[in-house]
């Protein structure tokens, strides 16, 4: 395989990739930033960089010329995206060797995950850490030369904790020169490529083949090549059973950090993490009895407890709403400032599991007065504010980080929107009134601010946090604030929402909002759509004008993506795209995109019974099989003898791949991964989405589905999971998302029917406690709910329309 690879990159140096065109005379590089459809890529137009659009034409340019590419892999809300943007490629200097010596290409990292993915394992198995931005020299044909994270721009004093220290102490100690500076990096990898050509190459080309390591995940099932009569059929699960569950929760325990919560440092919220953590109470008794009670207490503890740090810390923020992507800082103290939505959407999911999962004295019923209820309708709200739903319909992808600090400022500065003086504070909250001193005296206790700033000097090296607060409010109790004062607690509470308000009032006022990254991303929108139709259905009960709002967000949204990114008459190919922004994105969907909206159509046709959503979600489900599957033999027909032998990009062992199999070049690896992130894996949601289909098409069936779409669906999610099984058996505790597909295989999808109402519309009265009960309950193992025709013989036969006709289309 290697030596194949080989020869074909020494060919790519002498003709173009297929269907390029080759000019005998290539004109200058210009920036083509503009032509994109990214926001990201678009706010480069003006540098002075010759940014080039990744495409075939552009690899045979870089072939032509035997130029090495640099490529830059960011995102708009990234505050050091936004640093080498204003200090690096802005800068005369830097852009003329990019654009003399160097192929350079912009990419998004949101419209591209799958090369950043790729190149993100380059970054972590050279420099062991990642992170954005993530800076790349390549060979022509996409071999990684060199990469980093955050480079500072020549002449500034700017760096990053992300910076490859690591990599440059090692070069240092074995008394090479180290290069952090952006253009004395570019200088020297060009010096490199022109002097030591052949070696550039071979070295680029041996790491791309050891980074194919990280490509197997999910590929070790695969077999030799058989007859399909003698291919083995993945029907069940393997060696996986419930005690990989107890064997997670173990490591998991031991990574816990018993002071702060939460894993680590720098501390992620990792909603799937704490969303296992929570399920473990609440999945079949079979699971308890595996773990034991003791341990399933121990399991929540954790999770509430981190999820109150999350709360009270300055990740979330305060005033408005909504929270910050991470803590740079081991007690939640100091975050990065971005606001990712899809991740805001996930932790909606987590609080809202965690408000209804609590446990409650005899007699006392859920309320909205119970701890994270708050949180819940905060962010539900955050979630379908004018800040986040789009313009132009869906919801968008994220806030920036870096903000002008007061309108007519001339330079943006990280966390400016969110951070406040003393002084300021002091002023706003008082009002100008002696008489609101305590006010601000109480405000400030309560969120921890100080005359000279609470940002710690070791977070601060360049001093851009002088004299500034970050609001934060762990471990701070009314009652102790009350002795502390002197009053009651209900007056500390009214003094700090006082404050609130008030400084609310004058950051809207006064201070410039972050920039928008208003891409209508389709993942994300799933994740949000799933998030609020769940959130819809709890607080029906409690706050029906909140329950009708979020709802009829999820639904626009949903009808939003369907109506400008899915076009059925393309549905043999890939008929979704990954985005909107003024124009659906020429970038098709990827398997991510696929699985979060399915598991968002889901959620909303359980909340709605509308079944429009189900059958699109249907479609959308055979369409993420036929495009990303990667179908053991044995699911060749039975007539046929496969003659196929597994490859990087077809291992034949179940699962899927984020990718469909064609690439721009044979470089771009194909990956599949199980593993859980900042966000479930793609392969965990998918295997729950086909859990849940196959139940709901063996109770409901239906004209677009075959009689056995049900079984097949189930068989699917099965082999899913077990695709993973090598990995999931050696390291749990990476794969949380994928062991809640473990119990469903084991035990079974949830069911609940309830009874339609005789006019058709809502629920039978005598089935109300029962759906009251259902959309109150947190999320545990895969579960369905199907609403029955009670004028049906027998059990009844499922209703095909909706919760509500007007839903109807």
């Amino acid at each position: 395989m290697m030596r194949a690879q080989l020869e074909q990159s020494q060919q790519q140096r002498q003709s173009p990739p297929e269907g390029a065109v080759v000019a005998p005379e290539r004109p200058p590089l210009v920036n083509r930033a503009g032509e994109s459809d990214s926001p990201y890529v678009r706010r480069h137009a003006d540098t002075p960089v010759a940014w080039q659009i990744l495409n075939a034409d552009t690899l045979a340019r870089a072939v032509a010329e035997n130029k090495p590419i640099f490529m830059h892999i960011g995102f708009l809300a990234d505050h050091f995206c936004h640093l080498t943007t204003q200090d690096s490629f802005s800068n005369p200097a830097v852009a003329a060797v990019l654009n003399d010596a160097f192929i350079p290409i912009l990419i998004d990292r949101e419209e591209r995950p799958d090369l950043d993915t790729i190149y993100q394992n380059y970054s972590e198995a050279v420099n062991a850490t990642g992170g954005w931005p993530l800076n790349l020299f390549l060979t022509p044909d996409l071999y990684p030369i060199f990469g980093g994270t955050y480079w500072p721009g020549p002449g500034t004093d700017h760096s990053s904790a992300a910076t490859s220290s690591e990599a440059a102490e090692a070069r240092e100690a074995a008394g090479e020169e180290s290069y952090t500076d952006f253009l004395a990096i570019a200088k020297k990898i060009h010096k490199f490529w022109v002097e030591q050509e052949e070696r550039c190459r071979r070295e680029a080309f041996e790491m791309l083949h050891k980074l194919q390591d990280f490509a197997q995940e999910g590929t070790f099932s695969s077999g030799v090549t058989l007859p399909v009569s003698e291919a083995p059929v993945a029907a069940d699960l393997g060696d996986l059973d419930l005690d990989q569950l107890d064997e997670a929760l173990t490591r998991i325990t031991r990574m816990f950090d018993p002071v702060d919560y939460g894993f680590g440092t720098p501390k992620f919220p990792n909603p799937a993490r704490l969303s296992f953590l929570l399920r473990l109470r609440h999945f079949p008794r079979e699971v308890a009895d595996v773990i034991g009670d003791h341990e399933v207490d121990k399991a929540t503890a954790m999770a509430v407890g981190t999820l109150r740090r999350i709360r009270d810390g300055a990740l979330r923020d305060h005033l408005g709403a909504g929270f910050m992507r991470f803590s740079v800082t081991s007690n939640w103290s100091m975050p990065h400032f971005e606001k990712m939505i899809g991740e805001n959407a996930l932790l909606l999911g987590v609080f809202l599991d965690a408000w209804l999962g609590q446990r409650r004295s005899p007699g006392r019923s859920l309320s909205l007065d119970d701890e994270f209820a708050d949180i819940v309708l905060e962010l539900a709200d955050y979630l379908t504010s004018s800040y986040v739903r789009a313009p132009q319909g869906g919801f968008i992808s994220s806030e920036a980080a870096d903000s002008y600090h007061r309108r007519g400022d001339r330079y943006m500065h990280e966390g400016a929107y969110y951070t406040w003086t003393r002084r300021e504070f002091d002023q706003v909250v008082s009002a100008g009134s002696i008489d609101d001193h305590d006010a601000s005296a109480v405000a400030a206790a309560y969120w921890n601010v100080e005359e000279d700033g609470n940002v710690p000097q070791e977070q601060d090296p360049f001093d851009e946090f002088i004299n500034q607060n970050v609001l934060s409010a762990i471990n701070v109790e009314a009652a102790e604030l009350s002795k502390q004062f002197g009053v009651p607690a209900s007056e500390i509470r009214r003094l700090v929402a006082l404050a609130r308000e008030r400084l609310r009032a004058h950051r809207e006022k006064e201070r410039v909002r972050p920039a928008r990254d208003e891409k209508v991303v389709v993942a994300t929108n799933g994740m949000v759509i799933s998030a609020l139709a769940r959130t819809s259905a709890a607080v029906r009960w409690f706050d029906k004008e909140r329950a009708e709002k979020y709802l009829a967000a999820a639904r626009d949204a949903a009808a939003f993506i369907k109506e400008k990114l899915w076009d059925e008459k393309e549905e043999e190919a890939n008929a979704l795209r990954r985005f909107f922004w003024d124009r659906p994105s020429q970038v098709r969907a990827f398997a991510d995109d696929y699985a979060f909206l399915i598991e968002g159509l889901l959620d909303l046709y359980s909340t709605t019974f509308e079944r429009q959503w189900l059958d699109w979600a249907k479609k959308l489900q055979d369409t993420q099989i036929r495009l990303f599957y990667d179908a053991p033999f044995s699911a060749a027909p039975s007539s046929a003898v496969t003659t196929a032998s597994a490859s990087p990009r077809h291992a034949y062992a179940g699962g899927f791949y984020s990718t469909e199999s064609a690439a721009l070049s044979p470089t771009i690896l194909r990956l599949k991964s199980g593993m859980d992130k900042s966000q479930p894996s793609t392969n965990a949601v998918a295997a729950s989405n086909l859990f849940r289909l196959g139940a709901l098409f063996q109770e409901l069936g239906g004209e677009n589905s075959k009689p056995a779409a049900g079984e097949e669906y189930l068989r699917l999610a099965r082999e899913t999971v077990s695709a993973f099984e090598a990995e999931i058996l050696q390291y749990p505790w990476l794969f949380v998302s994928l062991l809640t597909g473990v119990v469903a295989g084991r035990l079974g999808v949830r069911r609940q029917a309830v009874s339609a109402a005789e006019d058709g519309k809502g629920v039978a009265a005598a089935d109300e406690p029962v759906l009251r009960k259902w959309y109150t309950a947190p999320r545990a193992e895969a579960a369905v709910l199907v609403l029955r025709d009670p004028k049906a013989k027998g059990d009844g036969k499922p209703v095909v329309n909706g919760w509500k006709d007007e839903g109807k289309k």
